[in-house]
């Protein structure tokens, strides 16, 4: 992909004003500055991991795209990062609203956790986590900002196993941000996947100068005009995805509410017939019962008048 450079940009990052076309809530955006700098990554996985970085001694993003060769809009842009040699992150943007990503999220863990080949020994096998990074709350009743979720026994919450877990990060909740998310950066992370324009991205790299590796990633990709068309049309794909699933979703939740309805009214038709059988029946007893009493009536007459007695 030849690069070519928009002409409405100044030259620097620290001189850029106004809002940021393509943010890092772009997912081609999140992976391209995860991809441009390993400090950044590291940053990230420490926070989101609650390290120190004195811990880490590497951080192995396993999953490069070479956007000069992309053409697959539907290409999944997680983050898969090996840490420490040792364990599998596997992270991934999801602010468009999904009715199947509690599904989509446990498959990607098992796949990412299925690491080993044939032959080899499970005790190859790496912790592995897949880490979410969401705006839409997935269980609104019990608000959290990080969420963490492991295989547990539903009485005593003994952990089956530590090597799965699920943990989703919900962006526009850091006011339940606890102190270790606070003392881990992770509160600034949230802010910067949130920060749109290029003020509110230069004063957070002045309280968190780590940051400054991914706002010039985001400044490069932006300030290339093919690139920031690949990454924008990505982004509309998505959305157009997510909009088109929703419709999809109120379709479906709207034919599920007719086949209810329709099945309380077959319900109520069958109910109604059983009544009319009931009516049915109760009316063909009343005619035999007439008929019954006009019979009697008419052999009381009968002997009334041969007695020679009048009927009243």
């Amino acid at each position: 992909m030849k690069k070519e450079k928009a002409s409405n940009y100044p030259a620097s990052f620290y001189d850029a004003t106004g809002p940021i076309s393509v943010t890092l809530r772009n997912d081609m955006m999140f992976h391209r500055a995860m991809h441009s700098s390993k400090k950044a990554l590291k940053g990230l996985v420490c926070a989101l991991k609650g390290l120190d970085p004195d811990t880490v001694k590497d951080v192995e993003l396993t999953n490069p795209i070479d956007y000069s060769a992309f053409a697959n809009k539907e290409i999944i842009l997680d983050v898969k990062v090996i840490l420490n040699s040792s364990e599998i992150l596997d992270i991934e943007l999801q602010l468009y609203h999904s009715n199947v990503w509690e599904r989509r999220s446990l498959l990607y863990l098992c796949r990412s956790f299925d690491s080993i080949g044939v032959g080899e020994k499970y005790s190859e096998l790496k912790p592995t986590t897949l880490i979410a990074i969401m705006d839409n709350p997935m269980f609104p009743d019990y608000p959290e900002f990080y969420s963490h979720y492991m295989f547990l026994n539903t009485k005593n919450h003994q952990p089956y196993s530590t090597l799965l877990s699920l943990n989703v990060l919900y962006l526009n909740r850091t006011d339940l941000a606890t102190e270790k998310d606070i003392k881990h950066d992770l509160v600034y992370w949230a802010k910067l996947f949130q920060t749109t324009t290029w003020e509110d991205l230069k004063a957070l790299c002045t309280a968190h100068p780590d940051f400054e590796e991914v706002a010039k990633a985001m400044y490069k990709s932006n300030i290339q005009s093919q690139e920031k068309t690949l990454f924008e049309a990505h982004q509309k794909f998505l959305m157009d995805k997510a909009a088109a699933d929703e419709e999809a979703a109120e379709n479906e939740r709207q034919m599920a509410e007719l086949k209810e309805q329709m099945a309380k009214l077959k319900e109520e038709a069958i109910e109604l017939k059983e009544q009319a059988a009931g009516y049915k029946a109760q009316t063909i007893e009343y005619k035999e019962q007439i008929i019954s009493v006009s019979t009697e009536n008419a052999r009381l007459r009968k002997m009334l008048a041969d007695a020679g007695i009048a009927a009243d």
